[in-house]
């Protein structure tokens, strides 16, 4: 099995899917526009990311899901499948291109991101591939607002079964977070907004550097 894991935020969409996805409802009136979750400063937003690359943790993400409380699972993914449609002009146009590539090439797609279940699984049925994502609990087919499995920085372990039986791994992704997938890789591409990014990346995956090429989002 030959095999291509492609992340989704930052990769295949310029969006974060999973905010996205909230402030598609709150203009939608669906969920209440809140002000101090949706516009957190941006200092707020750049400690929740230091305090996450520690305790494995987004918080800021996690307080956005709770405004999913009580909505039935039936409601949250016809809306996720709706957002996705209008998500279109969105898309990240060299990766998707990619990914048409590496499934005539006889690769199976998989797509491996922390948004949240309801939007992966509506691209995934988009894309026709299949998806590892975060899940979201329900009960009494009510969303309880919580994050019950968080794939951030958990994809290496959550997709071991794929990996051990590939012959040969592909990886696309944007985020740092993925650095050991991309480290168990024999080859991925590195999506990056400008040199800066190139440089980080280096310097994180030091004489593994040379099994990657890198990607412009705006290329």
């Amino acid at each position: 099995m030959k095999l291509a894991v492609f992340d989704i935020c930052g990769t295949l969409y310029h969006d974060n899917t999973t905010y996205s996805f909230l402030r598609w409802l709150s203009k939608k009136n669906i969920i209440k526009y809140n002000k101090s979750i949706m516009n957190a400063p941006y200092i707020l937003r750049a400690l929740n990311v230091i305090y996450s690359s520690f305790s494995r943790k987004d918080v800021y993400r996690i307080l956005q899901v709770k405004q999913l409380s009580d909505f039935s699972f039936d409601d949250i993914n016809k809306w996720a499948r709706e957002f996705v449609d209008e998500l279109e002009e969105n898309r990240i146009y060299s990766t998707n291109i990619l990914m048409e590539e590496y499934k005539k090439q006889g690769y199976k797609i998989v797509i491996a991101s922390a948004t949240i279940e309801p939007v992966a699984r509506a691209i995934a049925q988009k894309l026709g591939v299949e998806y590892y994502s975060s899940t979201i609990g329900f009960l009494n087919n009510k969303c309880t607002g919580e994050i019950n499995k968080d794939l951030l920085f958990l994809k290496k372990d959550t997709l071991l079964h794929l990996l051990k039986k590939a012959e040969t791994t592909i990886v696309v992704t944007d985020n740092y977070t993925d650095i050991e997938l991309v480290l168990v890789s024999d080859h991925s591409h590195i999506i990056v907004r400008n040199d800066r990014d190139i440089e980080k990346w280096n310097r994180c995956l030091k004489e593994n550097a040379r099994k990657v090429d890198f990607i412009k989002k705006d290329a």
